[in-house]
């Protein structure tokens, strides 16, 4: 059998023309329904029309309130923080009470500058899900992000 009998009984195709059309979903009447073709489409896709309106719904029912911006990650884009505010004296980073997917390191600890107390202290705050360090964490228990990308 020659290579491009092969071909045809792969394809199906039994004058050696190509037909690389998409099966169209057929309406009771017999005719070519449009819809059905767009959802077979997003079906191989996996692609939801709502899923973007329920996760921006199931935030704000998780995190009422305001939020100057949501942060994510820059390496992963995981989203790190869904409520937090500009930090007054740094432009570029932000302030939070809590974070999702981080991870903060005790075993690690810097300080402000030399002559910082022991309240001074923090710790470094990593994603959880790549490692990138996102931020630290005060005594306080306040988390300073910077260099995270923001959502506003």
């Amino acid at each position: 059998m020659s290579q491009r009998g092969s071909v045809e009984q792969r394809t199906g195709s039994q004058s050696g023309s190509s037909d690389n059309s998409i099966n169209h979903e057929h309406t009771s009447d017999g005719g070519s329904s449009a819809d059905g073709e767009t959802q077979d489409v997003e079906d191989e896709l996996m692609y939801d029309k709502q899923a973007d309106t329920e996760d921006a719904e199931w935030v704000k029912s998780q995190y009422p309130g305001t939020t100057d911006a949501i942060l994510s990650c820059p390496l992963c884009f995981t989203q790190i923080c869904f409520t937090c505010q500009h930090h007054v004296k740094y432009p570029g980073q932000f302030r939070a009470l809590s974070v999702e997917h981080c991870e903060v390191d005790q075993g690690e600890w810097r300080q402000a500058d030399e002559d910082a107390w022991e309240e001074d202290l923090y710790h470094p705050v990593k994603c959880a899900e790549c490692g990138t360090k996102v931020g630290v964490i005060d005594s306080q228990k306040m988390y300073h992000l910077f260099g995270v990308l923001t959502d506003s």
